[in-house]
C-alpha cells in the first residue's frame, strides 16, 4: 500500500491528550514565573533579591515560585519541545516527504515570530532559543534513542560547567541595568522601552539565553529519546518505568534543591561541590513530576479541569504570545505602569486571572476552529499554504 503523501496538520483524532495536557501545566508555570521575576519587576533585581514584600504569603509564593516552578516549568517545555519535533519528523517520513526540510522551514518560521516577540514585545522571548535549538536538532533527529540520550545528559551537563557562568554578565552590570531600566519600565513610553529593552537584549539576554542553550538543547534531545522508545506514547506499557523515574527522580531532586534553599538560607556551605547539587536539582526533580503526572493522566479519566488545560496546551504559541502582550500592558509605562508596584501576591492574582481566562477561551475557541490564531499562522507559513481554519462540525472532543 502507498504512503500517503499529503501533509498536513495532525488531526483531532491524532493528538495526545496526555501531551497536550502536560503543555498546559508547564504554560502556566512559565506564566507563573516570568511574572513574578520579570514582569513584574527586573529579572536583574530577582537575581539578588528573594524577598522583595514582607509578609508571611508573599515570602511563600517566593519560596514555592523558586523551589517547585521556577526553572522547572521550562526544563518541562524543552522536553515537550524536543517530544512534539519528533512527531513532526516521524509524520514527514512516513509520507515519504524530506524531514529536514520540513522542519528547517518550521524552525525558521518560529524564529521570525520569536524575533518580532523579543524585539517588539517582551525580551524574555524563549521562542527564539528554542527555533535555533530546534535547527540543531535536525541532523541528530534520527539517532538511537541510547545516543539521544547520552548526547541530551553531556549538552544538559555543560551548562553546570563553569565555562558557561563565563558568559554571564557581571552581579554590578546586572544591579546597574536593574536600577537604570526599573523607571525606564514603570513610566516610559512605548518608544523608551523599546529602546532600553533593545541595549537590555543584547548586553544581558542573549549571553543569558546562549549560557541556557547546551541545557535547552539536551532536555530536548531528552524528549526525542523519550518518544522514540514509547515511553510517552505508550505510558500503559511503561508504568514501572515511569513510576521509578517519578520516585527516584523527584526524590533526589528534591533533596538537591532543599539543599541549595538550605545553604541560601542558611549561610553555610554545601558539604559537596554546589555546581554537582545544582546538576541534581530542577532537571531531575521537573522530569520526576512530568513522569508522576503522565502516570495520573493514564490512571485516571480525564475529568474536566484536565481538558481546560489540554486545551490550552493545544494553543500554548497564541497562549504564551497574549501572556506577553497582557503583562505588558498591565505592567509597563504605556499600560497601567504598575512595574516595580505589586507584591507577588498580588502579581499572582493577576497572573492565576489571566491563565483561568485562557483556559476557557482555548477550549471554547478549539470548539469552533481547529488552530490558535498564532498556531495558524506558524502552520500555514510552513505548510506554505493557508490552511483550514474553522471548523465544519464543533468539536465534541474538547
Amino acid at each position: 500500500m502507498d504512503r500517503p503523501t499529503e501533509l498536513a496538520p495532525l488531526a483531532d483524532q491524532e493528538r495526545h491528550t496526555t501531551l497536550d495536557v502536560l503543555r498546559g501545566v508547564a504554560l502556566f508555570g512559565v506564566l507563573w514565573v516570568n511574572l513574578q521575576t520579570s514582569f513584574r519587576l527586573s529579572l536583574f533585581e530577582h537575581l539578588f533579591t528573594f524577598h522583595t514584600h514582607g509578609g508571611w504569603v508573599n515570602e511563600w509564593i517566593d519560596l514555592v515560585t523558586a523551589w517547585l516552578i521556577e526553572f522547572k516549568a521550562f526544563t518541562v517545555f524543552s522536553f515537550l519541545f524536543g517530544v512534539g519535533a519528533c512527531i513532526q519528523a516521524e509524520r514527514t517520513a512516513s509520507r515519504g516527504i524530506s524531514a529536514s526540510r520540513f522542519m528547517l522551514r518550521r524552525f525558521a518560521v518560529l524564529l521570525g515570530i520569536g524575533l518580532g516577540h523579543m524585539f517588539l514585545v517582551w525580551n524574555g522571548d524563549i521562542l527564539c532559543l528554542y527555533a535555533i535549538c530546534g535547527i540543531l536538532l535536525i541532523p541528530l533527529i534520527r539517532l538511537p534513542s541510547a545516543a539521544l540520550v547520552a548526547l541530551g545528559l553531556a549538552a544538559i551537563s555543560l551548562t553546570f560547567l563553569p565555562i558557561s557562568s563565563a558568559l554571564i554578565p557581571s552581579a554590578e552590570a546586572m544591579r546597574t541595568q536593574a536600577a537604570a531600566s526599573t523607571p525606564v519600565y514603570a513610566h516610559g513610553t512605548y518608544h523608551q522601552i523599546f529602546v532600553v529593552s533593545w541595549t537590555e537584549t543584547w548586553y544581558f539576554i542573549v549571553p543569558l539565553l546562549i549560557s541556557a542553550l547546551p541545557k535547552t538543547f539536551g532536555l530536548m534531545l531528552l524528549g526525542i529519546a523519550s518518544w522514540r522508545s514509547g515511553i510517552l506514547k505508550q505510558p500503559a506499557r511503561h508504568r514501572r518505568l515511569l513510576a521509578g523515574i517519578f520516585g527516584c527522580f523527584t526524590a533526589v531532586g528534591a533533596l538537591a534543591t532543599s539543599m541549595i534553599f538550605w545553604s541560601a538560607s542558611t549561610g553555610r556551605a554545601l558539604p559537596v561541590p554546589p555546581a554537582l547539587v545544582d546538576a541534581f536539582s530542577y532537571v531531575p526533580l521537573a522530569l520526576g513530576l512530568t513522569a508522576g503526572l503522565v502516570l495520573w493522566l493514564n490512571w485516571s479519566s480525564a475529568g474536566p479541569i484536565a481538558h481546560l488545560f489540554a486545551a490550552a496546551g493545544q494553543m500554548a504559541l497564541t497562549n504564551y504570545l497574549m501572556q506577553s502582550l497582557v503583562f505588558s500592558l498591565v505592567f509597563y509605562g504605556f499600560g497601567l505602569g504598575l512595574f516595580g508596584r505589586l507584591s507577588p501576591a498580588s502579581a499572582g492574582l493577576i497572573g492565576i486571572g489571566v491563565f483561568a481566562l485562557q483556559l476557557v477561551a482555548s477550549r471554547t475557541w478549539l470548539r469552533h476552529y481547529r488552530f490558535g490564531p498564532m498556531e495558524w499562522l506558524w502552520r500555514s507559513f510552513t505548510y506554505r499554504q493557508a490552511q483550514p481554519m474553522r471548523r465544519t462540525v464543533p468539536s465534541r472532543r474538547l
